[in-house]
C-alpha cells in the first residue's frame, strides 16, 4: 500500500514547544504507530469540535468489539 504525502493545514494551531515535529514523527513512527496517531488526532479533534461526545465514541467502540469477538 501506498503512502501518500499529506498536506498542512492553512489554520493556526499552537505550536507547543519540545513537540516533535510533524515530519519526525512521520519517520520515526512505524506504519501502525502512525495508523494509531492518526486514529487518535482525529478522534481527539472530532470530540473537542462537539461533533460528537466522548460517550458516544465508547457506545461505538463497544458496538464494534461486540460484533467483533
Amino acid at each position: 500500500m501506498a503512502t501518500t504525502s499529506v498536506g498542512h493545514s492553512t489554520k493556526t494551531v499552537e505550536k507547543s514547544e519540545g513537540l516533535i515535529s510533524f515530519e519526525e514523527a512521520m519517520e520515526r513512527l512505524s506504519r501502525e504507530d502512525r495508523f494509531r496517531a492518526t486514529v487518535y488526532a482525529m478522534n481527539t479533534l472530532l470530540v473537542q469540535k462537539g461533533i460528537y461526545s466522548p460517550e458516544e465514541f465508547e457506545f461505538q467502540f463497544r458496538q464494534f468489539a461486540q460484533k467483533h469477538l
